[in-house]
């Protein structure tokens, strides 16, 4: 804040205003940088624990993971709102400057207004620094408690298991040399017990220049990120808020925020499967599904073809039979 007496505001512009306005930069940038830090480093927190407990929690837990995931996106938007504020700030710093500098007299009541809508915005600012030390990180630990029972116990236990989930490839696909050609049709499989997701063939050539030996053919790219157990989707809420946010941050390559966003909109919306999520390329496809799902008109989807391979049921014959 630009600290003055307004009944003595004149001398205080003619006197004092540049010296206080240099001191208020400096302050500014303080602030800026100290929540730009904090900004990274809950990103980096927010990255770690939803990659650390998004495949280790329970169904049952999906609301804990609900709440830990909207702190989380509470506490981003806080800081995001502080960091512009502070742009706000400056920015109306530089404005009274070239008021001043251009013609003093002339700008004398725009100058006058400006300084008394600056302190309103810093006192705005200050408040918020407040509430955001006094509530984001208290609200996150709270939220990471409600988890803890879960998690902790099973953490460790899971890890090795979900490294393997990728390697579980059928072994009919495994060394089929990878058409050159889209893939447009998701496959779920009671069959295999998987799910085949539709690609396109020049993501999968992306991915395989960028894999610097890491697969030896594009078709072990496919096996590994586009065919996925059926098993992983099992915590249906869980996996909604999964994949919605993995489209967000691996497909569409946005911020953090948004894909916090889209995990939390569509985590308890029982009618969409989590697979068409993860079956879907782009934000568009699933725009799309989503409008044809919420109008009850699937028949109108057409980004890829959506195909059941279900278990043959057994007769009463058939089991009279073998009795």
């Amino acid at each position: 804040m630009l600290f003055y007496n307004f009944n003595s505001l004149d001398d205080f512009i003619k006197n004092e205003l540049m010296t206080s306005i240099q001191s208020e930069r400096e302050k500014l940038n303080k602030i800026k940088d100290l929540y730009m830090s904090k900004k990274s480093n809950l990103l980096l927190l927010i990255t770690n624990i939803i990659s650390e407990t998004i495949n280790n929690i329970d169904e049952s837990k999906s609301q804990e993971f609900y709440d830990l995931a909207d702190s989380l996106k509470d506490s981003f938007e806080e800081l995001n709102l502080i960091c512009k504020l502070v742009d706000v700030l400056t920015t109306s710093l530089t404005d009274i400057i070239s008021l001043y500098d251009h013609n003093i007299d002339n700008n004398y009541n725009e100058i006058k207004a400006d300084l008394i809508e600056y302190n309103k915005k810093s006192d705005e600012l200050f408040n918020k620094l407040f509430a955001f030390e006094n509530k984001s990180t208290s609200s996150i630990i709270s939220a990471l408690e409600g988890l803890s029972s879960t998690t902790s116990s099973k953490m460790s236990k899971n890890k090795n298991k979900l490294k393997n989930i990728s390697h579980n490839i059928d072994p009919l696909i495994k060394n089929i040399e990878l058409s050159h050609e889209d893939n447009n049709t998701l496959i779920i499989s009671e069959k295999t017990q998987k799910a085949y997701l539709p690609y396109k063939y020049e993501d999968v050539e992306k991915l395989f220049q960028k894999s610097k030996n890491k697969y030896k053919t594009m078709q072990e790219i496919v096996n590994e990120l586009y065919v996925l157990p059926l098993n992983s989707f099992k915590s249906s809420s869980i996996a909604r808020f999964r994949e919605a946010y993995s489209l967000i941050r691996n497909k569409e390559h946005e911020s953090v925020l948004k894909a916090l966003d889209l995990g939390l909109e569509l985590m308890f919306k029982y009618e969409l499967n989590p697979i068409i999520i993860a079956a879907c390329r782009n934000l568009d496809e699933l725009d799309i599904y989503l409008d044809c799902l919420d109008s009850n008109e699937l028949n109108e989807f057409h980004c890829f073809e959506i195909k059941f391979e279900v278990l043959p049921k057994i007769s009463s014959i058939s089991r009279k039979r073998k009795i």
